[in-house]
């Protein structure tokens, strides 16, 4: 499960980057490669049983403060689309990025709670 988690994280990360790589600034890019890293580094932790270092959870404190990014964006979006009445582009935006969030926050709680088997 949380190996099919962490390959979620970067194909959802993929799928966000070319979504909105038009409109991107380089915060987005930067968190995009920290998600992508912070997932490879945990497959691979999972996959050779190794024990989690510093490196793991400073990239995901990087990666949840990146979601916390994406949350405050998503919340002006929908805010201003109610505010406007302007709905065009707001409902693929809402399901990629809250999905996208979703699994980086559930990624990090799994992460942590993470035992190697013995």
């Amino acid at each position: 499960m949380f190996r099919i988690l962490s390959y979620f994280n970067i194909f959802m990360a993929i799928v966000y980057l070319l979504m909105f790589l038009l409109n991107g600034n380089l915060l987005i890019i930067f968190g995009v490669l920290m998600v992508i890293v912070f997932s490879t580094l945990v497959i691979k932790m999972i996959q050779s049983q190794g024990r989690s270092n510093l490196i793991h959870y400073a990239l995901g404190l990087g990666s949840l403060g990146f979601a916390g990014f994406l949350l405050f964006g998503l919340v002006h979006i929908i805010k201003s689309s109610i505010a406007y009445h302007y709905f065009s582009n707001t409902l693929n935006y809402t399901v990629v990025t809250s999905l996208f969030v979703l699994s980086m926050v559930v990624h990090f709680i799994l992460f942590c709670f993470y035992r190697t088997p013995a």
